[in-house]
Parts: structure tokens; C-alpha cells; sequence
């Protein structure tokens, strides 16, 4: 049985531990209906560790320094989705709704996982995508200092980096393809390294909110370097396995 609180800090309702944490009692509590494999709630439980650090311990250091930011993102992205994909989330927490709207849950969770299986590539280009795309809008300066500024909004930029990552995660590795989701994780990481690329070089700072060149410098050079290694390590693990599932197909679970 899972059993985790997660506690908000005073004044700090980030909508990332907000959903968290109702993710964790409704993961305990379809765990008594439903068990999944026993590595995957150990799996779902780090992750939630991850975001409850990141979007509290380290929250002040992300609005004094971009650098603190971009390592807040960076364990967002890195660290607790891959985690929590692995988890089961979706089906173990439909076990813990009432049986009426468990029931037709399953049923969409099931006919979803059919269609993942057979139009793979469409669910990974779209999940891809989707992450790129919110990782893009959220450093707009516009969003990012807004970000900034407001808790709401901060909170919101967590949970959309966080959820598309969860997804993106799932759509590679939850069917049996890991081998093409190896090539995929390591394309998809192809945003961020860009990302970091074009903060690291840009001749001035591009938020008003921090105007320090030499911490904006420092962000790039993490995102770049944490982008680029932290995907290029799912990619080997998601290879390692479809090699693994290669010779001993039984011992995959599904």
C-alpha cells in the first residue's frame, strides 16, 4: 500500500503539489483494488518526492536566479515524469473512483491503449510535440516573468510542464516499440538543448525579471547540458529494454 502526504508550503498553493498530492490519495486508494507491478508504485511515489522539492525547496532560489529556475524545470522534466509515467497512475487511480464512473473510466483507458498500440507513432509525434510546444510558450518573456511575478501562473507552468512530460514519457515507453521510443526520446529532446543553446548565446538577457547575463548564461548552459544528458540516458534505458524484451519477450510486463 502507497501511502504519501504531500505538504503545500505556507502561501505557496503551486498547482504542481495541488495535484500531487490529490494524486497520491487516490493512488493509495485504488491500490487496494487494483495492484499494479510492485516496482511501479515505488516508481509513482519517487516522483511525487521530486515534485514536492522541486516546486517547494527549491522555489525561492527559482525567483531570485534563472539558473534556480531552470534546475526547478529540469527535475520537473527529468525527474519526476519519466517516474511518475512508470507509475500506473491513470488506471490505478480510476480503481479508487465509485464503480459508475470506474467502470466506463477502464473502458477508455483500455480502448486508449489499444489505439496507442497500433497508431504508435501518431500518439508519440503528438505527445512530442505537445511538450515542445508548452516548454517553448512558457520561456516566451512574456509568460516567463508573468510566471514570475504571479504563483498562480507559476503553479500552472509546473503543472502543464509537468503533465505533457507525464504523457510524453507514457507514449514512448508504454507500448511495445521501445526501440523507435529510444530514437523518439532522443529527438524530443532536440527543444530544450535549442533552448539552452539560444540562452547561453544570446548577447543580452532575454527577462526582465532576473537582467543578469552571466545567471541567464548559467541557465542555458543547464538546459542545454541537462536536456541533452538526461534524455540521452532515457533514450539508452528505453533501448536497453527493447533489447532485454528482444531476447526474453515474457519477461517484459505489459
Amino acid at each position: 500500500m502507497l501511502t504519501a502526504t504531500l505538504l503545500v508550503a505556507p502561501g505557496l498553493p503551486d498547482l504542481a503539489v495541488v495535484a500531487a498530492g490529490g494524486g497520491a490519495v487516490l493512488y493509495g486508494l485504488g491500490l487496494r483494488r487494483w495492484r499494479p507491478a510492485p516496482w511501479q508504485p515505488r516508481s509513482f511515489a519517487a516522483g511525487l518526492v521530486i515534485v514536492w522539492l522541486s516546486t517547494t525547496a527549491l522555489d525561492g532560489v527559482a525567483h531570485r536566479s534563472l539558473a534556480g529556475h531552470m534546475v526547478q524545470h529540469l527535475l520537473l522534466w527529468g525527474g519526476a515524469a519519466p517516474l511518475l509515467a512508470a507509475g500506473a497512475p491513470l488506471p490505478t487511480m480510476l480503481w479508487a473512483l465509485p464503480p459508475k464512473i470506474r467502470r466506463p473510466g477502464l473502458d477508455l483507458w483500455r480502448r486508449a491503449r489499444r489505439m496507442h498500440d497500433h497508431h504508435w507513432l501518431g500518439w508519440t509525434l503528438v505527445a512530442a510535440g505537445g511538450q515542445g510546444a508548452v516548454l517553448w510558450a512558457w520561456h516566451l518573456p512574456v509568460l516567463y516573468d508573468a510566471a514570475v511575478r504571479h504563483t498562480l501562473v507559476h503553479g500552472l507552468e509546473h503543472l502543464t510542464f509537468t503533465a505533457t512530460a507525464v504523457v510524453f514519457f507514457w507514449s514512448v515507453a508504454g507500448g511495445r516499440r521501445s526501440g523507435g521510443g529510444a530514437l523518439a526520446v532522443f529527438v524530443a529532446g532536440f527543444p530544450g538543448t535549442a533552448l539552452g543553446a539560444g540562452l547561453l548565446l544570446a548577447p543580452r538577457p532575454w527577462y526582465p525579471a532576473y537582467g543578469d547575463l552571466h545567471d541567464q548564461q548559467l541557465a542555458g548552459v543547464l538546459m542545454w547540458s541537462g536536456m541533452g544528458l538526461t534524455y540521452v540516458l532515457a533514450a539508452v534505458v528505453l533501448f536497453a529494454g527493447w533489447l532485454a524484451s528482444d531476447e526474453q519477450p515474457s519477461a517484459v510486463p505489459a
